[in-house]
């Protein structure tokens, strides 16, 4: 099977070839490890999380997604129409619009709509208040549409990513759709899985499930030039105390994932022992590694 070109270090940091980007098609991108794990895969969606913006504002004030925004810009650099689906903090749609003057954002949070207005004084950021299932725009608008980290908060992905394809121009010679999701090995989406999941009682959180169905639409649909990358993320804990960290990250966690739930409160307190354990390998950062699928007009 030909792979994408990842060539991952000892620290989980990766090289890429923008350019030259190995192509996938789409059997391959369903058996890639990045999409893993695959004995896990399972049968249907679990449904959409539910994330408050409050709960959003204080994870992400804590991220530190360099390389995703790196790849982002080499990906839309030529592009002249490019939206952001679920534009969160706005930090991405920022640094396409610094790069190519103009991004158009979509968010569904009005607190994040007016953030994202508020702090756009590079370039042009236009943002709408509206959600991924149902894109406030005509058809072939944009000649690159990129969506990240918004699938696990959809309600039905393959009509967001029908909503995504139906936006996206094939006719430009720089169309693309972006989809970024937790890759195998995320750090983060462990955590989620091993300690939260089970007290919570709720189904296996699987992000290669996620890009693996919206592949299967995307192909349906004329987009099977495939390229496949990997970067990574983190979230950081700058407390020096290790009980402080973990006191913080178990709050900051519980607020993301689970801010309204009932046993949020056991969740968090399932939380701080795992948590001692990862900083005791890691001291102030949660990895937050990714797959992000580019997927272009063709077969």
């Amino acid at each position: 099977m030909t792979e994408a070109r990842l060539d991952t270090s000892a620290h989980g940091s990766v090289t890429r070839n923008f350019e030259h980007p190995a192509r996938l098609s789409l059997p391959q991108l369903m058996e890639h490890s990045a999409l893993g794990p695959h004995n896990r895969l399972p049968a249907r969606y679990r449904g959409p999380r539910q994330v408050t913006g409050d709960g959003w504002v204080g994870f992400a004030t804590r991220l530190e997604r360099g390389e995703e925004i790196a790849l982002i810009r080499s990906l839309t650099a030529g592009n002249r129409r490019v939206l952001d689906v679920g534009g969160g903090s706005g930090e991405m749609a920022r640094a396409v619009a610094g790069q190519i003057g103009r991004c158009t954002a979509v968010e569904p949070h009005a607190q994040l709509v007016k953030s994202i207005r508020d702090e756009a004084t590079t370039g042009a950021v236009d943002v709408f208040a509206g959600t991924a299932e149902e894109l406030p725009f005509p058809d072939a608008s944009f000649d690159a549409v990129y969506c990240a980290w918004v699938l696990p908060y959809v309600s039905d992905i393959e009509h967001a990513v029908t909503e995504m394809i139906r936006v996206c121009d094939p006719s430009d010679p720089e169309s693309k759709i972006v989809l970024i999701a937790g890759g195998s090995g995320n750090e983060l989406l462990t955590l989620l899985n091993e300690v939260c999941v089970p007290v919570a009682e709720e189904p296996y959180d699987h992000h290669g499930y996620l890009l693996s169905t919206a592949a299967q639409v995307l192909a349906e649909h004329g987009f099977a030039d495939f390229s496949l990358h990997r970067t990574e993320a983190s979230i950081r804990f700058g407390d020096v105390g290790m009980a402080e960290r973990v006191a913080t990250g178990a709050g900051v966690l519980t607020e993301f994932w689970y801010g309204p739930h009932p046993k949020a409160e056991k969740i968090r307190r399932a939380l701080e022992p795992a948590l001692a354990r990862h900083f005791a390998r890691r001291p102030h950062g949660i990895g937050d590694q990714a797959a992000v699928l580019v997927a272009r007009p063709g077969s």
